[in-house]
């Protein structure tokens, strides 16, 4: 008898030393808890764009620990283009809004969306269209 629970506690001791060595993996956070937050601005709080398709070029500023973003709008009117450019070096860059004729006129409050490092960063602002 005493020779069937020798293997048994051999295997419960090899287990038991083994567990605190390998440890068990993964993190309770998620892959990124790591990472610095990003965030998202624009220079201007206020944008003014005519209906007459004048470029209006207004800074934005995405702070991440990658050289890339995707950014993306809701919000905006109809006949509003919005064309994302970034530095270099960062995702960092400028926006240039175009009006036209079918736009509508108005003051709105579209949302600009960054996503960067596999996170995500959002502020809305003012757009206001005039003829």
């Amino acid at each position: 008898m005493k020779q069937l629970w020798q293997p048994f506690l051999c295997a419960l001791l090899i287990a038991a030393t083994a567990l605190p060595i390998c440890g068990c993996g993964g993190s309770a956070g998620g892959g990124n808890q790591n990472l610095p937050s990003i965030s998202v601005m624009l220079d201007e709080s206020r944008v003014v764009v005519s209906q007459d398709g004048m470029p209006v070029i207004v800074q934005i500023f995405i702070d991440s620990p990658s050289e890339t973003a995707l950014v993306s709008f809701t919000g905006m009117p109809g006949g509003i283009q919005v064309n994302y450019h970034a530095s270099d070096t960062s995702p960092s860059g400028t926006l240039t809004f175009t009006g036209s004729t079918n736009a509508p006129f108005g003051t709105f409050m579209p949302k600009v969306t960054a996503m960067s490092a596999g996170q995500v960063a959002m502020t809305t602002f003012t757009l206001v269209v005039e003829k």
